[in-house]
C-alpha cells in the first residue's frame, strides 16, 4: 500500500518529540528520528506502526565516551528475572559520536534499530533450564539458575547480512523522501549529499557478496523477512533444507559464513602469508556460491 511520507513524517513527529523530551537527546539525533521513525513504518508497513514506536520508546539511545577503532554502534539485550518473570533489558549505545560522519550515524542507528524491531515479537523462548534470548534469526543461550550466558548460536553472521541489505532499503526510502518541513529537508540533503543515488553499506561486504544470488531471490529474502519480523524462525532450516533437497544445508550455510567472516579477520590481522588466507577465502566463497545458486534454480518465484 502506498504510504506519502510527508503525512508519516508529519503524523509521527509529536510522538518523536515525546521520546526525544524524555530521553533528553540532542538536536541530531532528534532531527534523524524525524525520518528514521516514518521510514521503518513506511518498510514495515502501518499494521507494524505501534511495534516500531514501541521499540524507540522501550530503548534508549545512550552516547558513550568509549572509544573503539571498529565498533560504532551496537544494540544489547540481556535478560532480567523480575516480578517472578523473565525481561530483557534494552539499550542503543553509539560510540565515537564527536567523530562520526552524519551517514555513518544513520547507517548505524537504523542497522541497530532494524535488530530490535526485529527482535520484538516472542524474544524469550523458556525450556525447563535454559532460556533462549531472540535477536533477529539469532538465539543466545543463557542458563536459568544462576542467569548466566552460554552461548550464541551460529546463524549471527546471516542475521547481520539480512540486516544490512534491510538497512540500505531503509536508507533509500529515507534519500527518497522531498518534506515540507525546512529542517527535515535539510537534513535529507545532507544526507543525500554524502550518498550515491541507491545507498550501499560496506558491513558484511563479502559475505553478502557470497549470498547475492538468494538476497536477490523474492522467496527467500521475503520468507526470511517475514518469519523474522514476526519472530517464527524456528523452521527456517527445514523450509530451506527441503526446497533445496538435502537435510543439513542451511547448517552448512551457516557455518561456511562463519568460517568467512573469521578468515576476513585472520586475513587482516595477518602480516605474512596472506595468500593463503586469500585462497582459503575464496575456496570458501564458491562452496557458499554453489549453495545459493542450488536454492535459487530449486524455486519458480525468484
Amino acid at each position: 500500500m502506498y504510504m506519502d511520507s510527508n503525512l508519516v513524517i508529519e503524523r509521527e513527529k509529536p510522538y518523536i518529540d515525546d521520546i526525544c523530551n524524555r530521553y533528553g537527546y540532542d538536536s541530531n539525533i532528534r532531527h534523524l528520528l524525524y525520518i528514521i521513525i516514518p521510514a521503518f513504518i513506511i518498510k514495515y508497513g502501518i499494521k507494524k506502526e505501534q511495534l516500531v514506536l514501541n521499540t524507540f520508546k522501550n530503548i534508549k539511545i545512550i552516547i558513550s565516551e568509549k572509544k573503539d577503532q571498529y565498533i560504532k554502534a551496537y544494540y544489547s539485550s540481556r535478560p532480567i528475572f523480575e516480578q517472578n518473570k523473565y525481561k530483557t533489558v534494552k539499550v542503543m549505545v553509539i560510540q565515537n559520536y564527536e567523530k562520526i560522519s552524519l551517514i555513518n550515524l544513520l547507517d548505524n542507528l537504523v542497522h541497530e534499530f532494524n535488530h530490535a524491531i526485529n527482535s520484538e515479537v516472542n524474544e524469550i523462548k523458556e525450556t525447563k533450564n535454559y532460556l533462549y534470548l531472540r535477536t533477529g534469526l539469532t538465539y543466545r543461550l543463557y542458563k536459568k539458575n544462576p542467569l548466566s550466558f552460554i552461548r550464541k548460536d551460529t546463524s549471527y553472521i546471516l542475521e547481520e547480512i539480512i540486516n544490512t541489505k534491510q538497512t540500505e532499503e531503509i536508507i533509500d526510502i529515507i534519500k527518497s523522501f522531498k518534506p515540507a518541513n525546512s529542517e527535515i529537508s535539510n537534513t535529507i540533503y545532507a544526507i543525500n549529499n554524502e550518498t550515491n543515488h541507491k545507498y550501499n553499506s560496506q558491513s558484511y561486504y563479502l559475505e553478502s557478496y557470497s549470498c547475492k544470488k538468494i538476497l536477490e531471490n523474492k522467496t527467500f529474502i521475503n520468507t526470511l523477512a517475514n518469519l523474522r519480523l514476526n519472530g517464527e524462525v524456528y523452521e527456517i532450516a527445514k523450509w530451506f533444507d527441503d526446497i533445496v533437497g538435502r537435510e543439513g544445508t542451511y547448517k552448512e550455510l551457516i557455518l561456511l559464513l562463519k568460517e568467512i567472516n573469521e578468515l576476513e579477520l585472520e586475513y587482516a590481522n595477518r602480516k605474512i602469508f596472506k595468500s593463503i588466507i586469500f585462497n582459503k577465502i575464496k575456496s570458501t566463497s564458491n562452496k557458499i556460491m554453489r549453495i545459493v545458486e542450488k536454492f535459487d534454480r530449486s524455486v519458480n518465484y525468484r
